[in-house]
């Protein structure tokens, strides 16, 4: 069952998850929120500010870091407000799917490994796609079968930096498995039966933090036992555990006697290649919205027959007429010779398309003929 989910909160997902998954949990993807926010407010000093707004594991933490915030900026905290805070900051996240990610950047490692198959034919990529998405679940199986621990390797340097972070909190026990941290003259409320901290960042990945590690201690028990069952290995490995299975290549693939169909033919499109890679946003590539970067603004073209500024070889006054009517005839058999190369192309291919139903025709009618005059023998049923 899905419990939560993160995007970009394009409308059409969001028309989605309200039709088919109306009871998970739709997160609102905190780096989209910050992309959003930075197309207004250039300062790079917001940046921190607003990822420890987002990381904000509680309402009181929420509220002093959006002080800070808005003492910056305030209209841009204004802008930012205009966006549900409750779709992207943690404090306001449920706590039933030990999950506390605020951005959805586990799929650009994705994303990145399907540049090849982008510039493959349809039927191609999705192979490639298939391909990459069976390796990818062996390769964590088996590093999930190597793992001996109890717990994953995630949780326990969770725990690793829960437990250092401890020192500076001491405890005061109550009854019912209650305690109250005291951290820095502040008092966090833990229940150890319920496994909650007042602090929420507990209730919210279900990894015990610093306060929880704290009243553990005091109680004389192991950290590792109050870990979420979400951390374990042996979940860690069924979720790998039924990979994709192999596919035989096309050579093996029946033929159902249908048209072939042939792609369209290739047209150079003009300007210079852009490859097959993902258009990335005007915030998430560094090369782009570079103030620093050099445009043909301001430039002044230069005339390739004369080397005169201020106009191109095809407005040259100095060009003789003889050469502007060679260099426009050139200009028309080049564009004629091309037209009849696209032609001869698709009569090509049309003849090709003739020849195939020929030949299947004539395999329709001898498999006919050869089902007439076959013999049968007298000790058949």
């Amino acid at each position: 069952m899905v419990k939560n989910m993160i995007s970009d909160m394009h409308r059409s997902i969001i028309h989605g998850m309200a039709m088919e998954l109306p009871k998970a949990e739709h997160r609102a993807c905190a780096r989209h929120i910050y992309a959003n926010l930075k197309k207004d407010h250039k300062s790079d000093t917001l940046k921190p500010l607003f990822w420890r707004v987002a990381s904000s594991y509680n309402e009181a933490d929420f509220r002093s870091n959006l002080a800070v915030f808005r003492e910056m900026d305030p209209r841009a905290c204004d802008d930012l407000l205009k966006k549900d805070h409750r779709k992207w900051c943690k404090a306001f996240f449920r706590t039933a799917s030990s999950c506390g990610d605020t951005h959805n950047n586990h799929t650009e490692s994705y994303n990145r490994t399907l540049k090849k198959a982008r510039r493959k034919l349809f039927v191609e990529m999705l192979e490639l796609i298939r391909r990459d998405a069976m390796q990818r679940i062996a390769t964590r199986f088996k590093i999930a079968k190597k793992e001996t621990a109890k717990y994953t390797k995630k949780a326990r340097k969770e725990v690793e930096k829960s437990c250092d972070e401890a020192q500076n909190c001491y405890s005061l026990s109550s009854t019912g498995g209650k305690y109250e941290i005291v951290e820095f003259g502040n008092g966090f409320g833990v229940s150890l039966s319920r496994r909650e901290c007042a602090c929420r960042k507990w209730d919210l990945t279900g990894i015990p933090c610093r306060h929880a590690v704290c009243a553990i201690r005091e109680n004389c028990q192991e950290v590792e036992d109050y870990i979420s069952d979400y951390y374990l290995t042996e979940k860690w490995r069924d979720n790998y555990r039924r990979g994709l299975s192999p596919v035989n290549g096309t050579k093996f693939w029946e033929e159902v006697g249908g048209r072939r169909i042939y792609g369209p033919p290739y047209k150079r499109p003009p300007g210079r290649p852009k490859g097959k890679a993902r258009i990335k946003g005007v915030h998430e590539s560094p090369t782009k919205n570079n103030k620093y970067k050099v445009g043909r603004k301001g430039r002044i073209a230069h005339c390739s027959l004369c080397g005169g500024a201020g106009h191109n070889s095809r407005k040259c006054p100095q060009e003789s007429d003889e050469s502007r009517a060679k260099r426009r005839r050139l200009n028309e058999e080049a564009r004629s010779a091309a037209e009849l190369q696209a032609q001869d192309e698709a009569e090509m291919e049309l003849a090709m398309i003739a020849q195939e139903e020929v030949a299947l025709m004539e395999a329709g009618i001898s498999a006919q003929g050869k089902a007439e005059v076959q013999d049968v023998s007298s000790t058949a049923p």
